[in-house]
């Protein structure tokens, strides 16, 4: 005999055996998740719908076994009212069974909770489709759509993504598909006599009873819960306006305790090694300590323009702790600055090779701040009014110049602003030779292109952007319109046209090649097809014979080469660096893949025998 007892205290099921089970029965018991106890001399289980069908099931299906609490079982469900059956209360489930199986389980368990339904629960390899097909109650009835809810809550609990993927073509997948119990198109009223309609009706009343009462509590509870909240408001209110008070008294502290003093040009100085933590924009000065000492910093020389002296360890120590609060004695300062003279703007700097731009050094300015003139830090503000970035100063050295390596020589900045100056008076002419004074940077732009070709080269004028980095800073707009010259200019068609390479001429191309080396070609020229290429709009087809061949060939060509007139031989110690070792020579190049500088030590080489290239759209040069 067995003896099922329901432990509502442990929310348990316990199965009590006379007997020990048979091996069939013990591996049953266990497939299920019961567990023996050996003092009470039970098995036990969590209750779930699982644990609790099974218990159904040992009715009659064990020779000898009879389960005296199967009636109390479902007089416990009986016993509970509508409103509890239909309030959805979170349980564990399954869900790693097939669609067959949950869809069976699910079935079980909704016919056993609310025996006055018909469900159909039906499955196919990734869909569970759920009806509720007849029940005493009406199909607009608030009870009905009670019942509806708790079993798609039901089918939800055994639902989860498989693999969450928002972005995909056909979103995230599911175990299954479905998840939502529906009434029936169908549906039907279950006939009832009188005695059962009476029953039907008490339970109607008692379920709108509780709805009104659950209705009323949580109206209580929100309301309760409002008063909370506001009391709270008040007492956050209270406290915030306490910080407030608290942090207007430290600022006006901190405003009453320090001394500024902004530094004449020659009185300025530097701070070299100063740590900058990589995480700025913190609020107090330990933050950036912790991110120093974690290795997460980079070392920047700055500029000291001001000095900010406090006179009191407790006007440091708020300032330390409001490094985002805006003071007016920080606006204004900070900033980057170079003493490169090979550009004079941001639009140079702009428009250099990724490589240039690597070459150029930048230095920050700040202000120091100082307690009795021992230096604690330096802010570089950015132009706000709070301390943007934090540089912290141990090891850092106090210095009155820093010695940077001149990028070129005082001769060669005479020459070039000397040609920016000639620049400046031949853009005047081409504007006002073409009446184009207030057009001629937009409307008029190609009539001001071909005033300008025309002009640079009836003056041998070579334009490059070593003589545009030289305009005067005010100058942008002139700027801007001469590297945009360059661009439309000096693309590889233009280039070829003005080289006016002749049929039957020699000429040495160098470019890189798919695999990111130098190709070296000499070729004898057939002609030139202008036209584009792939995604290119702008590309020339060559058609030329080369070097120890009888045979044309052709090539198109869009982006970065140099082209020399004549047949010219490369030295392999140009790009390469060449080891001789006994037998045997070792070559390796100089340079990475794809690396356009390269290309800078080509010209360089054959500018030493006085040839310049025809064609250059690497550098270009009109």
């Amino acid at each position: 005999m067995c003896k099922v007892i329901l432990n509502e205290k442990l929310n348990g099921v316990e199965l009590n055996f006379d007997n020990k089970p048979s091996q069939e029965v013990l591996k049953s018991i266990k497939s299920v998740g019961f567990r023996w106890h050996n003092e009470k001399k039970v098995w036990y289980a969590k209750q779930s719908m699982t644990t609790l069908a099974f218990a159904e099931t040992l009715k009659g299906n064990v020779e000898g076994c009879e389960v005296e609490s199967v009636n109390t079982m479902k007089a416990a469900k009986v016993e509970k009212s509508l409103f509890e059956l239909t309030t959805w209360e979170d349980m564990e489930v399954d869900n790693s069974k097939p669609i067959k199986n949950i869809a069976k389980e699910v079935r079980a368990f909704v016919k056993q909770r609310f025996p006055m339904c018909k469900f159909s629960v039906t499955s196919t390899h990734n869909l569970i489709r759920f009806y509720i097909t007849e029940s005493i109650f009406d199909k607009d009835s608030e009870q009905l759509k009670a019942i509806n809810n708790y079993c798609t809550n039901l089918l939800q609990a055994y639902k989860y993504c498989t693999d969450y993927n928002p972005y995909g073509d056909y979103g995230s997948s599911y175990n299954f598909y479905g998840g939502y119990a529906n009434i029936d198109y169908g549906y039907t009223v279950t006939e009832q006599n009188e005695e059962q309609q009476a029953t039907t009706a008490k339970i109607i009343k008692d379920f709108d009873n509780a709805t009104v009462l659950k209705s009323e509590q949580d109206e209580r509870e929100k309301e309760a819960l409002y008063i909370e909240r506001e009391k709270q408001a008040i007492i956050d209110n209270a406290e915030a306006e306490k910080r407030q008070a608290e942090s207007k008294r430290q600022i006006e502290f901190i405003n009453n305790s320090v001394s500024v003093i902004e530094l004449k040009e020659e009185d300025k100085y530097f701070v070299k090694d100063s740590q900058f933590a990589n995480l700025n924009k913190n609020q107090t000065l330990e933050q950036y300590k912790e991110e120093v000492e974690n290795r997460d910093f980079y070392r920047q020389n700055v500029k000291i323009t001001k000095d900010i002296n406090f006179d009191s360890v407790e006007a440091l120590g708020y300032f330390n702790n409001n490094l985002l609060t805006d003071f007016d004695f920080l606006e204004g300062t900070g900033g980057s600055y170079t003493d490169d003279l090979r550009f004079t703007s941001m639009i140079d700097y702009e428009n250099m090779e990724e490589e240039e731009r690597a070459t150029v050094v930048f230095i920050n300015s700040g202000v120091a701040v100082y307690l009795n003139d021992k230096l604690q830090y330096v802010i570089d503000s950015q132009g706000f009014k709070y301390a943007r970035y934090v540089g912290l100063v141990s090891g850092a050295e106090v210095v009155k110049f820093l010695i940077t390596e001149p990028t070129m020589s005082e001769t060669e900045l005479s020459k070039l602003k000397s040609l920016s100056m000639i620049l400046e008076d031949l853009s005047v002419e081409a504007i006002t030779g073409r009446y184009i004074l207030t057009t001629w940077d937009f409307e008029n732009w190609e009539d001001y292109k071909e005033e300008m070709k025309f002009k640079l080269k009836a003056n041998k004028f070579k334009l490059s952007k070593e003589i545009i980095r030289q305009l005067p800073e005010d100058s942008s707009k002139l700027k801007s319109a001469m590297y945009k010259l360059l661009i439309e200019v000096d693309n590889i068609q233009e280039q070829f046209k003005t080289a006016n390479i002749l049929e039957g001429q020699k000429v040495t191309l160098f470019y890189i090649s798919d695999f990111g080396s130098i190709i070296e070609s000499r070729i004898t020229m057939d002609s030139i097809v202008y036209t584009g290429y792939a995604q290119y709009d702008k590309a020339v087809k060559l058609i030329f014979t080369p070097e120890k061949k009888r045979k044309k060939y052709s090539n198109y060509f869009y982006g970065t080469m140099l082209v020399y007139d004549g047949w010219l031989d490369l030295p392999k110690t140009v790009l390469n660096d060449i080891t001789e070792n006994n037998d045997f020579t070792i070559t390796s190049s100089k340079f990475l893949s794809c690396d356009n500088v390269q290309y800078d030590e080509i010209i360089k080489h054959f500018e030493t025998e006085g040839k310049l290239p025809i064609v250059n759209t690497w550098k270009p040069i009109i």
